[in-house]
């Protein structure tokens, strides 16, 4: 077994002391050629200047954890690894092995205060600039140790948080006081983002509370709520209401609980989250929410009333369906992988039931 933390010491440095890897794996994410750039030359200005402005790019997320890192200190939970430069000018000064985002970020926040956009504490600057890393002994360490140590964080990766446990949070930090705008900067998110994840927490709370469904509420629930406020028809359906923050429709938000549910003798009429979409298109259709509403309503067969009432919505993506079929030709039908075979899997097997409901309906 290869232990890494032998290799690994301590070390302070200083944020001025610290480059930025110009020949980061994350820049073939931007669709450029890669030149590679030698490390004697890693310090020079205009090297670290074109690296930042990389770095900066939307692909890479570093503004929205410069704003996390604004809103509540730089926490250091995991510790930047450097190493030292080889140059025989300089012995001061380390490159990064893994956190090239973070610094990026850092570095920023020093820029704008430098330039006055922003104006920070000494207390705030130093906590931007002193910083507790580990200092990988590349002398020693294994060339894998390159591979390995940024790998496992984006690779393997450090869990992200799933929907619902990101809403609770943002739910929690609202409820301590801090403002939309602050708690979604703390968790790195837009304050759209955090706002809409808000609400949704708030509609599995209002079902949580239900004394006829509460039973029933599951943090894997959270979806059908995402799903439902993404849709103008079914949040106006339901009444959201963001003064109240609660959906005010009660008779309305009551049955759309009872279509997330299993009862003795029925599967749930929402049977998963995506459900949700097919309900919005035929939810503003009198006749086929009046199918799906019934007893032995479903989805399926609500979806094929609609369609039959308004063949101009579906009939055209039926044409371009049997065209794109007739063009498989044999060498792409012998060389298609799992996932086209289970998409056309998917295919038949949603044709074959609207017939079946079809064939339904007409008895």
């Amino acid at each position: 077994m290869l232990n890494l933390s032998k290799f690994l010491k301590p070390i302070r440095i200083n944020i001025n002391n610290v480059l930025l890897d110009p020949n980061n794996p994350r820049f073939s994410e931007l669709g450029e050629e890669l030149i590679v750039v030698p490390e004697a030359r890693y310090a020079d200005e205009k090297v670290q200047a074109n690296t930042f402005e990389k770095m900066k790019d939307d692909s890479f997320d570093v503004n929205e954890l410069k704003d996390t890192i604004k809103t509540i200190g730089f926490l250091p939970v995991d510790r930047i690894i450097v190493k030292k430069w080889n140059s025989k000018n300089e012995n001061d000064k380390y490159i990064v092995v893994e956190g090239n985002r973070r610094i990026s970020a850092l570095k920023w926040l020093i820029e704008l205060h430098q330039i006055g956009k922003e104006n920070f504490t000494p207390e705030q600057l130093q906590n931007f600039s002193q910083l507790d890393c580990l200092l990988l002994d590349d002398k020693l360490a294994p060339a894998s140790a390159f591979l390995i140590l940024p790998g496992l964080r984006h690779v393997s990766g450090v869990k992200e948080w799933g929907p619902y446990q990101k809403a609770k949070a943002i739910f929690v930090l609202r409820k301590s006081g801090m403002s939309p705008q602050d708690s979604a900067q703390s968790l790195g998110l837009s304050t759209r983002t955090a706002n809409q994840a808000y609400r949704c927490y708030l509609g599995l709370e209002q079902m949580k509370a239900d004394e006829e469904f509460g039973e029933f509420a599951e943090p894997q629930m959270y979806s059908y709520f995402e799903e439902a406020l993404k849709r103008p028809n079914v949040k106006k359906w339901l009444g959201w209401d963001d003064s109240k923050e609660q959906f005010i429709n009660l008779s309305n938000i009551n049955e759309f609980f009872s279509w997330m549910v299993s009862t003795e003798n029925n599967s749930p009429k929402l049977p998963e989250a995506k459900s949700v979409r097919e309900l919005a298109q035929f939810l503003d259709d009198e006749n086929a929410f009046k199918i799906f509403r019934s007893p032995e309503g479903s989805i399926s067969r609500a979806l094929a009333k609609y369609e039959t009432d308004h063949p101009e919505d579906w009939y055209p993506k039926i044409l371009i369906a049997t065209d794109a079929l007739k063009s498989l030709t044999p060498d792409m039908l012998r060389n298609m992988d799992e996932k086209e075979l289970e998409a056309l899997n998917q295919l038949r097997n949603r044709v074959d039931l609207v017939l079946d409901d079809r064939n339904k309906l007409k008895k």
